[in-house]
């Protein structure tokens, strides 16, 4: 039992004796790795006991190796455990052999400091080749200081150092072909910038130095551009041929004097273009395609606006039409070598960007001739038609895509020809039906290229119609061809709507989605034509009255039809009708003084009544769709609307009376926003249409905005006006302007009671802080001009700031009265238990304390001062006796609770 006892005491001790040799063997390694030698200290701590301490042997040194010294000590350790002592004494408590051991606890070693992140420049020289980094910078530091150098000292001539440059060029070029096979792009870089080397010395040669003359630096940029071209189609480098192409068409440019020879010009141009032509019939490069068509009419284009005139028509158009040939036919190639790989052969920059350009500098070229655009056009059609059929029998799978696109062209300058003998507004209104034609047999027969083609015909005709405005007037209103041929291109585009949104689902979704966009461009059309000839027809003191029943009879047509026709984008315009009439009202304003001038008082109540009416009629029937914010913004802004239009007829109608400028004229303005107010926030009304719909819109959309105004009118009011009413002689309160203040006040308590109420319409949490702050604001200026404007009329002091403020009755009465103020704010507020009031009192008395020692101390002399510092004294006293302290929170709680 004891030999039993004693087994565990010894495997926990050779356990961690193994786990202590283990962690030294770790530390040892690491030691022998960094190639130091183990410490005294790390040697004494390898035995971890006396008893496991071994002698050495003599012929081992202090040098010895640290693992085999490591491994001497374990194998001693090995045998002391081994052999344990033959009388062991066990003096461990019952106890705590019953008790497990716990477990030794091992620290891992903390992990090695990250390395520091090297700087960005260092990293750029360390990282990667680093020799042949620094090289280039080396490199590229010598250069700049021997270019520096020779040329602050001029030690080589200039033609010297432009043949150096030729020469280095050349053996760039050299080195390039030579790699090409064993690095193709290094190859081809080498000599892309070796072309463009020779480009850029030959132009500096000649164009800036002047060192070369014309015919030579032409020939030698032409056999650059030829030895680039040759090497491109050689290595089949596409990018080596349009550096080629470039620089070829850009090296007449480069070395022109200026002469303006188009014969020599053009002739060198289609020997490029000719260049062009043989490399797309061998290669389908659609980018040196694209180069050489951009560089020859672009340049053709700038030649000809400098330089053409008629007599140059013999020696340019063949160009032209040679030109144009080309690039049909490198088009036609194009599509003949990709269609067979099934990718997109057919090149829309060249098929329809050659007969557009090409179409338009023959417009430039034929203008002075006589229908000499119908015949182009004629021309072009029978082109392009006649080249359809030649491919369509001959490339009929193939090239269906590309017959289609010349079809297209055909049957486009077929329809261009009409209009070059018409009137351009009636070719422009056949247009635009021939599209809605067109369109009308792609619905019925399914084809979306003769859709597309019927709605680019009416853009067309559109963009015709007003090329060829004028604004000279008709002889008759409605019977002319500018209104006739706007209401057709209404038509037609009305017509492409409905057919399109009608059969939506059997369209695309590009054509579904542009739906809406043709009823805008219809009504669009529309509107130009009914508004064209109110200006040029109507005298200017009746076209807004006119405009205004032009307009409201098309909402009133557009309503009916979404009501009865569904047309569902035909209510845009009822929901636009009130931008419009807001327009109109300050249209008529501005021009004729008020909105109801000249029959206005007639139409706008019709106007008014329509509005409110296709709101009535277009209302959602859903009770969750009439809580839209969309909807509730239209009712909201009609209020307001109402407001301000009132607002503006009622003080141009006391202006017109002879009261303008005086307290009548002031106060009219607040009648009607106050009456639209007390309407809205009564029961009556609120219980009816509109309101009761839309509840939160009228209440509080619409209402804020009159309160707010409202509001600032006070200020407005009190600050600009002294409150003359005549002919009645002033009296506080009992004139026009505080009437009108007591008007508003009634008017915004009404709207206050009303929204606050338990068993309000709306949910609407007014912040009573706030509310109490901007009443209190208001009152308090109203109360201070009351003082003011009778101090004005009974003291004949005027009403102006600069002169009231250095007045010392306007002084001496401010202080008295901003004290009385205090004094009965304080004291309320005391018996209301308000502390927030009792502040607003105290903080009033020390801006009334700190103007009499800032202001009336040193400006106010004599009596004024006295009845200011003994007035506002007294006072200060009675609030000391009577409300000398803020009542407490717990008072002020149980008042708001």
């Amino acid at each position: 039992k004891k030999s039993a006892a004693i087994v565990p005491a010894h495997l926990d001790r050779l356990s961690l004796i193994e786990e202590r040799l283990t962690i030294m063997e770790k530390r040892l390694s690491a030691v022998e790795r960094q190639g130091a030698a183990p410490t005294a200290s790390a040697e004494s701590s390898v035995t971890p006991s006396a008893a496991l301490q071994t002698k050495q042997p003599d012929n081992i040194h202090t040098t010895a190796a640290p693992v085999e010294l490591l491994r001497a000590q374990t194998s001693a350790a090995s045998e002391a455990i081994a052999a344990p002592p033959l009388t062991p004494v066990d003096t461990t408590p019952a106890q705590a052999k019953a008790q497990p051991k716990p477990a030794v606890s091992r620290t891992p070693p903390p992990p090695p400091p990250a390395p520091a992140k090297p700087n960005p420049i260092v990293a750029w020289f360390t990282g990667g080749n680093t020799i042949v980094r620094v090289g280039v910078v080396i490199l590229f530091l010598g250069m700049s200081f021997l270019v520096k150098y020779a040329a602050d000292h001029a030690l080589f001539p200039l033609e010297l150092r432009l043949a150096a440059a030729a020469v280095g060029a050349i053996v760039m070029l050299f080195i390039g072909w030579r790699v090409r096979e064993k690095n193709a792009g290094f190859g081809l870089t080498l000599q892309g910038g070796a072309v463009g080397v020779l480009y850029l010395t030959i132009f500096g040669a000649f164009r800036i130095w002047h060192l070369l003359p014309p015919t030579l630096a032409f020939a030698l940029l032409v056999a650059i551009a030829i030895l680039s071209a040759i090497l491109a189609i050689k290595q089949d480098a596409m990018a080596l041929a349009v550096v080629g192409a470039a620089g070829g068409f850009l090296a007449p440019i480069l070395a022109s004097t200026g002469s303006g020879n188009h014969v020599m010009l053009f002739s060198y141009y289609a020997v490029l273009n000719a260049g062009i032509f043989a490399t797309a019939w061998f290669k389908a490069w659609r980018v040196l395609n694209v180069v050489g068509f951009v560089f020859t009419f672009a340049i053709g284009l700038l030649w000809g606006g400098k330089y053409y005139r008629p007599a140059l028509f013999d020696s340019t158009e063949p160009f032209l039409i040679l030109f144009f040939l080309f690039y049909v036919a490198i088009a036609v190639l194009y599509a003949y070598r990709q269609a067979p790989q099934l990718k997109h052969y057919v090149d829309g920059t060249l098929i329809f960007g050659t007969p557009l350009v090409g179409f338009g500098l023959q417009a430039a070229l034929v203008k002075d001739f006589d229908f000499g655009l119908a015949i182009s056009s004629l021309v072009l059609a029978a082109f392009y038609l006649l080249l359809a059929q030649v491919l369509f029998t001959r490339q009929r799978d193939n090239l269906r895509l590309l017959v289609e696109s010349f079809l297209a062209l055909g049957v486009i300058f077929a329809t261009l020809a009409i209009p070059f003998a018409l009137d351009e507004r009636w070719t422009s209104a056949f247009w635009a039906l021939e599209g809605a034609a067109v369109l009308w047999v792609g619905v019925r027969q399914n084809r979306l290229l003769a859709r597309l083609f019927g709605l680019l015909l009416q853009l067309i005709a559109g963009f015709a119609f007003f090329y060829g405005y004028s604004i000279a007037a008709a002889p008759y209103a409605i019977v002319n061809s500018i209104f006739i041929g706007a209401v057709l291109m209404a038509g037609a585009a009305l017509f492409t709507y409905r057919m399109l949104s009608r059969n939506a689902q059997t369209l695309s979704k590009f054509e579904v989605a542009i739906a809406p966009l043709l009823f805008l461009w219809g009504l669009a059309w529309w509107l130009f034509a009914g508004l064209r000839e109110i200006d040029r027809f109507i005298v200017n003191e009746f076209r807004v009255s006119v405009a205004l029943v032009f307009f409201t009879a098309t909402v009133l047509v557009f309503g009916w039809l979404k009501r009865h026709r569904g047309w569902r984008e035909a209510e845009w315009p009822v929901w636009a009708f009130l931008p419009v009439l807001a327009l109109l009202a300050f249209i008529g304003a501005a021009d004729h003084g008020h909105p109801f001038a000249n029959f206005g008082w007639l139409v706008w109540p019709f106007a008014l009544a329509a509005h409110f009416a296709l709101l009535y009629k277009h209302q959602p029937q859903d009770e969750a769709q009439q809580t839209n914010a969309f909807f509730g913004v239209i009712h909201a802004a009609s209020l307001v609307f109402l407001a301000a239009l009132g607002a503006w007829e009622m003080h141009w109608l006391t202006g017109n009376y002879d009261l303008r400028r005086s307290a009548w004229s002031v106060a009219s303005v607040v009648l009607i926003p106050g009456l639209l107010l007390i309407a809205v926030s009564s029961t009556r009304f609120s219980q009816r249409w509109p309101v009761a719909s839309y509840a939160q819109s009228y209440l509080a959309g619409g209402a804020i905005p009159i309160v707010i105004a409202l509001w600032l009118w006070t200020f407005y009011a009190n600050v600009t006006h002294n409150g003359a009413s005549l002919p009645l002689s002033y009296m506080p309160l009992l004139n026009a302007l505080d009437l009108a203040h007591l008007f508003v006040l009634l008017a915004v308590l009404k709207w206050v009671l009303h929204v606050s109420r338990d068993d309000s319409e709306i949910n609407l949490s007014l912040d009573r802080t706030l509310l109490y702050a901007a009443g209190g604001t208001a009152l308090f200026v109203w109360l201070n001009a009351i003082l003011l404007r009778s101090i004005h009329h009974w003291a004949d002091v005027p009403y102006r700031i600069d002169t009231l403020s250095r007045s010392v009755l306007v002084q001496t009465s401010l202080s008295i009265f901003w004290s009385l103020l205090a004094l009965a704010l304080m004291f309320t507020a005391t018996r209301k238990g308000l502390r927030s009031v009792w502040m607003v009192g105290a903080a009033l008395m020390a801006v009334v304390v700190g103007k009499l020692f800032l202001v009336d101390l040193s400006h106010i002399d004599g009596i004024e001062r006295i009845v200011s510092f003994i007035g506002v004294g007294v006072l200060m006293l009675v609030i000391g006796y009577f409300s000398p302290l803020p009542p407490a929170v717990s008072a002020e709680k149980e008042s708001t609770s």
